[in-house]
């Protein structure tokens, strides 16, 4: 099984006001034209699925998949689907840098990129447990140290 180690060195108080952040880009999910956009992806343990910005999407020229019922602090709703290929920088097991990609369905949220710059950040996604659950995630908050190692792509289960 292939191992994907993704590291981040952040001020603590960074950490603590945006959240674990990596940077990374998202892509069309088969796309000959190489386009993708590339920001910083949230990873985010209370969130059970993906989250792609809807500009983003639409910037990417995603097709809709149908909708998605979503819930949070805000209540209950209905986002549109999208099928959309996360790329994050990484190193292999062997210690070389590669890339982690994988196919997720995510769901369109407006203005995602636009709130998170109130905390200095580039949000253009937000990956929760269904992408985690192939990886092991340490976090110390004293020093702003992350560390995120996946195995396999999800899109080869």
């Amino acid at each position: 099984m292939a191992k994907y180690l993704i590291r981040t060195a952040a001020n603590p108080d960074r950490l603590v006001e945006a959240g674990p952040l990596v940077r990374g880009s998202w892509c069309r999910e088969q796309d000959d034209l190489g386009r993708e956009i590339k920001g910083e992806f949230l990873i985010d343990t209370g969130s059970s699925g993906a989250m792609i910005d809807l500009a983003v999407a639409e910037m990417l020229g995603l097709y809709p998949r149908g909708t998605r019922s979503v819930h949070g602090i805000h209540g209950y709703g209905s986002l549109q689907l999208y099928l959309a290929r996360v790329v994050l920088p990484a190193l292999g097991a062997d210690g070389q840098p590669t890339y982690y990609s994988t196919a997720l369905e995510c769901v369109g949220v407006p203005s995602l990129r636009e709130k998170s710059s109130e905390q200095r950040a580039d949000v253009i996604g937000i990956l929760g447990r269904h992408f985690l659950r192939h990886a092991t995630i340490n976090v110390d908050h004293l020093s702003g140290q992350f560390e995120l190692i996946l195995a396999d792509p999800v899109d080869r289960d």
